[in-house]
């Protein structure tokens, strides 16, 4: 059975937020596991605190969906409208990892941008650009 994450994509209906994985060479959504018994709304609100510093209500949150991401994984997918978005100098990011190389304590995430829907494959994996592909079908076409 795959995992699932919860993921924000956070927009103005033109460019999208993602984040910089530290020690990775590709932007992402702010995104995490689903704990044991949470909600997937709930993760959402949880990990884009922790990854952003950004607060959250579910009254922010429309719930967009599962979608395919990997093989062992899945993304539940909340849409979050907001104009003007909110200037990424003020995230900061709360969690961290031991980095596999320095073994020191760091942020999972290092830097934040907004980047137009068109030029998402210059920053994502391909599977997160394909998802990202589903997302955007989907809010543009409703």
């Amino acid at each position: 059975m795959k995992q699932v994450s919860a993921a924000l994509f956070l927009t103005d209906g033109e460019k999208f937020l993602v984040c910089h994985a530290t020690g990775g060479k590709h932007y992402d959504l702010p995104k995490g596991l689903i704990d044991e018994g949470e909600e997937a709304i709930i993760a959402c609100i949880r990990e884009t605190k922790e990854e952003t510093g950004l607060v959250l209500t579910e009254g922010d949150l429309v719930d967009l969906g599962i979608f395919p991401y990997t093989s062992k994984k899945n993304l539940h997918i909340f849409l979050c409208i907001k104009e003007p978005l909110p200037i990424t100098s003020s995230f900061t990011c709360t969690s961290t990892f031991v980095h596999y190389y320095t073994k020191k304590d760091v942020p999972e995430v290092d830097g934040y941008m907004y980047i137009s829907y068109s030029d998402k494959e210059k920053y994502v994996t391909s599977n997160m650009n394909k998802t990202l592909e589903e997302v955007i079908k989907k809010i543009t076409e409703s």
